[in-house]
């Protein structure tokens, strides 16, 4: 191997070494688990339990509310349905999407004339920045569609027009870019930004025909997605995306979205911002100095991974110019700077040029994950959000919980009574009437526990929920009837003022969001915990979480057998 080569794949052996070996850590601690996690769990546990994406209100099942599309929680859904465990299963499928994208982004080096060992080592790049390393040990669909169109890309290459191929395998292989594409679509509805790029890329390389044909293809597909899943859940899904899709963005969220993506690469993802740079340079310095350079069969691969950069750009400021976006959706631009340097690499090896971007800013960029990796390695080893979660299920009092948090009832074995707070206080902004029993139950101490991210007498608290979660209505009520009770890490408990009247003989332990709300029986005081406590390391489920999981209904039977609690 020669010594270029070298320069690049033994960092990148670094990177992907570092972070197979720190995952573990990861998935113990749970610290990439955030609340949006915990909503992506529980539409699969929504699924496994038979209902496809719950009503915005409902008496059954709470609040629900989301702009996520089915693809990676219906996967993750049948998982459960199969008996594999909550967790376990989110992260399988977390790590088959990772692996997925590097084996994406190595088939498209290797269209792009590099060897084996520099086409691996480039396609780990991918996962150098903090959002691809966060994806890995989190449970969401950002991965899994930035993969499908990596893979899209790479049939579309292998189409390419000047290639000496006939034309049946060429038209074969935009079939399959075309399925990529719509499964990406299915698994992240903001995935369109790489069959734009592909549909320009065949356009500019004078074959209008096939540029058609893949549009044409992708979208139909796109709608089929759509229509099937709205369909399947009897009419919800597009009523729920209208309500809930926008985010409550507005113009001045439009301005505002470059600001948003600067600081989000220089505060929270230094190492994906140190891969873009590079990435950029590397195009810069490859670049064709004519438009006839640009559109000659060697230059292939740098014109699509140029149009890719470009396009997950445009998506990811489009993005952030919804409110509560973040930097999980830099995953695509990451991946896309990691081909764009692959293109020069091979670009480069091609014209002989002595221009050193390519070879500097790959072994960069893969040091820079590689230190990335070393320190969540680190930090994940010292705290542990499951932890927490456990300790604070551990000390809850019987009865249901309304928590900001939705991964805290579904490790306590029972079913969410709000799965997006973000999206309830959209949804009440619209229509007051949906929250307007959720209120009356908080304001009667219904709810004989409520579990938050913040203090409710901290000063950051109102723009929290005025702005964010919740909404100020039933942070109001929350004020009025119910006290501090608790505090643990991130997690801070709730509980009634005034004990709740005793519920009626055959009364439910559950809270009714639509009609009148019966009261649970009185709650137990919560012991009184010091203010700088901390939650024990990610111990087992305390025998109270157990009689908590044993009340919650399983999905039903399949083979004979319905799936235990998913802890």
């Amino acid at each position: 191997m020669r010594p270029r080569a070298l320069a690049v794949v033994l960092p990148a052996l670094l990177l992907a070494a570092l972070t197979v070996a720190r995952l573990p850590a990861a998935w113990e601690s749970g610290n990439a688990l955030n609340h949006v996690s915990g909503a992506w769990m529980t539409l699969a546990d929504d699924l496994a339990h038979g209902t496809f994406y719950r009503p915005l209100a409902s008496a059954e099942l709470g609040y629900g509310g989301t702009r996520f599309f089915p693809l990676a929680f219906a996967l993750h859904a049948g998982l459960l349905r199969l008996g594999a465990p909550l967790l376990a299963s989110g992260y399988a499928l977390s790590l088959a999407a990772g692996a997925l994208l590097v084996l994406g982004g190595f088939l498209l080096a290797r269209r792009m004339g590099l060897a084996r060992a520099p086409a691996a080592a480039f396609a780990a790049l991918a996962l150098a920045g903090f959002a691809g390393q966060h994806a890995l040990s989190a449970v969401r669909g950002d991965l899994l569609a930035v993969a499908l169109q990596a893979l899209g890309l790479a049939a579309t290459l292998a189409s390419d027009p000047d290639a000496d191929a006939p034309p049946r395998p060429r038209r074969g292989r935009l079939a399959l870019a075309a399925l990529c594409f719509v499964l990406a679509f299915a698994a992240k509805p903001t995935a369109l930004t790489a069959p734009a790029a592909a549909i320009a890329w065949l356009a500019l390389r004078r074959a209008p025909r096939a540029a058609l044909w893949l549009a044409a293809a992708t979208a139909a597909g796109a709608a089929a997605v759509t229509l099937a899943t709205d369909l399947l859940s009897h009419g919800r899904f597009l009523s729920i995306l209208a309500a809930c899709a926008a985010g409550g963005a507005g113009a001045g969220d439009l301005l505002r979205a470059p600001l948003r993506l600067v600081r989000l690469l220089a505060v929270e993802d230094r190492a994906g911002l140190v891969l873009i740079v590079a990435a950029a340079a590397a195009l810069r310095a490859a670049a064709p100095r004519t438009w006839a350079g640009w559109r000659a069969p060697a230059a292939g691969g740098l014109l699509l991974a140029a149009l890719w950069v470009a396009a997950a750009a445009l998506g990811v400021l489009a993005v952030l110019a919804s409110p509560g976006t973040g930097v999980n959706h830099l995953v695509e631009l990451e991946a896309a700077g990691a081909s764009a340097l692959a293109a020069a690499a091979a670009s480069r090896a091609r014209a002989r040029s002595s221009s050193p971007w390519p070879a500097l800013g790959a072994p960069a960029a893969a040091l820079a994950g590689a230190l990335l990796a070393g320190v969540t390695w680190r930090v994940d080893t010292s705290s542990s959000r499951l932890g927490e979660l456990r300790a604070v299920i551990s000390a809850l009092p019987p009865g249901p919980v309304l928590s900001e948090d939705p991964l805290l009832p579904l490790l306590a074995g029972e079913r969410p009574l709000l799965l997006d707070a973000w999206m309830l206080r959209l949804s009440s902004a619209h229509d007051p009437a949906l929250a307007r029993p959720l209120l009356e139950a908080l304001r009667a101490g219904a709810v004989p526990a409520v579990v938050l991210f913040q203090d409710l007498a901290g000063p950051e608290a109102d723009a929290w929920y005025g702005n964010g979660n919740l909404g100020a209505a039933p942070v109001t009520e929350i004020r009025g009837a119910y006290r501090r009770a608790l505090w643990i890490g991130r997690y801070h408990v709730y509980q009634p003022i005034a004990p709740a009247p005793p519920r009626a003989p055959g009364g439910e332990d559950r809270v009714v969001l639509a009609g009148p709300v019966p009261a649970p029986a009185a709650s137990s005081a919560l012991p009184a915990v010091p203010a700088d406590a901390r939650a024990p390391a990610a111990a087992p489920p305390a025998e109270g979480t157990a009689r908590r999981a044993a009340r919650r209904p399983g999905p039903p039977p399949r083979g004979g057998e319905a799936r235990g609690p998913a802890l």
